[in-house]
């Protein structure tokens, strides 16, 4: 049998890992200047959990999550997402008692039983970040003012908000009964999965592919639903959006597909990207931790997928500054002095390639071509003898002695005489 990875899972590698890497720094580094801090939570959790937050009638619960019996015959689940693990958490350690909004970020892997596609897997890894503990408006723009600035931070251009309010459990059952008595009429006409959707989740067909966007636009939207206290709140987030200068724009068919949501959700889209331009989303969950056996607690976060951000940034050849790489050759018999050369760049923030053979300098110059590092220090018996390094620029061939304490500033591009 061939070992290779299992369908839906791949490894990450190279100048993708390099990409990886580099979101996970920026998205934390912009979270943590909003005041956020890290929260790492376990890959696996009881399915209840899952199936009581994001709604037993979700795809994720019915088709795609990775449900199993452990050998204490407890049904568990990979996460499908973060919030629901979030909010368990939040209860279960007594969060309550923190300072409100609670400011949280996260960074890891997720788990749904879909079918692959180009950029789209089975083990998948997401940003996000949730505010717990506090309803107002002004939290909701925070979390999508971190959302452009973690996008623009990425170099990733003309960023447009769309936004929408789905209500609350005042006034969303009154909409889905004035869409379904719009869609009777049309129901035959509509895919299989929205036909299961009408009783369960008829939300969810606003923002199906496959039903005809002439159907859509021609049924009712919720903002003429809204009770006043979710207008007011969406009124309020407008304004914010406004005076931050944050381009959106208001789409009546934007929903999301997880049952804990309710008043404002949005997505950053690029009007770059062509009809692939989502980048992430997410929304408010006023519900979900006293839904969960906790106390009446708000809360808004979004999420963000990493594959498909490495695949965007790729596509417009984005580059990552690394740190200056310089290779050591050297004769054996200076081992020691070439250790000493080795922690001086480490220490100084340059990335230090000793070589492990030790043999021909010619030979090991040729690896340092190979690696591609920008500089070769050699030490051998011409430059032990003189009490000096040589440096060789391995762009343009030019070779240079001096001394050893010149060599961080020669390096950093100051020439000594």
């Amino acid at each position: 049998m061939e070992i290779k990875n299992v369908k839906g899972f791949k490894d990450i590698l190279f100048e993708d890992a390099l990409i990886f890497e580099h979101i996970q720094n920026i998205a934390s580094s912009v979270a943590k200047s909003f005041g956020y801090k890290p929260i790492v939570l376990p890959t696996v959790e009881y399915a209840e959990l899952f199936n009581r937050s994001v709604g037993d009638t979700t795809d994720i619960v019915e088709k795609e999550m990775f449900t199993f019996m452990d050998k204490g015959e407890r049904l568990l689940s990979l996460r499908p997402e973060f919030t629901a693990s979030v909010a368990r958490s939040y209860i279960e350690h007594h969060m309550e008692t923190k300072p409100k909004p609670l400011r949280l970020y996260y960074f890891g892997q997720c788990f749904r039983y879909e079918n692959p596609q180009r950029g789209r897997y089975r083990e998948f890894y997401q940003f996000g970040v949730e505010a717990l503990g506090d309803i107002s408006p002004t939290l909701d723009i925070e979390v999508i003012q971190i959302a452009i600035k973690l996008i623009e931070s990425l170099n990733i251009k003309n960023l447009k908000i769309k936004i929408n309010s789905i209500g609350c459990r005042t006034c969303r059952p009154i909409y889905k009964e004035a869409l379904k008595n719009a869609l009777i009429p049309h129901f035959e006409e509509l895919c299989d999965n929205c036909k299961r959707r009408f009783d369960t989740n008829p939300l969810r067909i606003l923002d199906c592919k496959e039903e005809k966007e002439e159907l859509k636009n021609s049924l009712p939207t919720i903002n003429d639903y809204l009770c006043e206290d979710c207008k007011l709140h969406f009124e309020e987030v407008k304004k914010g959006l406004k005076q931050l200068g944050i381009p959106f724009e208001i789409d009546n068919k934007l929903v999301r597909g997880l049952d804990y949501y309710s008043k404002t959700v949005f997505e950053v889209i690029s009007e770059d990207l062509g009809s692939q331009n989502a980048l992430l989303g997410g929304g408010r969950y006023d519900y979900l931790i006293e839904d969960l056996g906790g106390r009446k607690t708000p809360g808004v976060g979004f999420a963000m997928g990493i594959e498909r951000l490495i695949e965007i940034l790729k596509a417009q050849n984005y580059s990552i500054k690394e740190k200056e790489s310089i290779y050591i050759a050297y004769d054996k018999q200076f081992l020691k002095e070439a250790y000493e050369v080795a922690n001086i760049l480490k220490d100084n923030g340059f990335i230090a390639y000793l070589d492990v053979k030790g043999d021909n300098i010619g030979n090991q110059i040729k690896r340092a071509s190979k690696v591609g590092v920008s500089f070769t220090v050699i030490i051998g018996s011409e430059e032990i003898s003189t009490k000096t390094i040589k440096v060789k620029n391995m762009q343009t061939s030019e070779q240079e002695n001096f001394k050893k304490e010149h060599l961080i500033d020669f390096i950093r591009g100051k020439k000594y005489a």
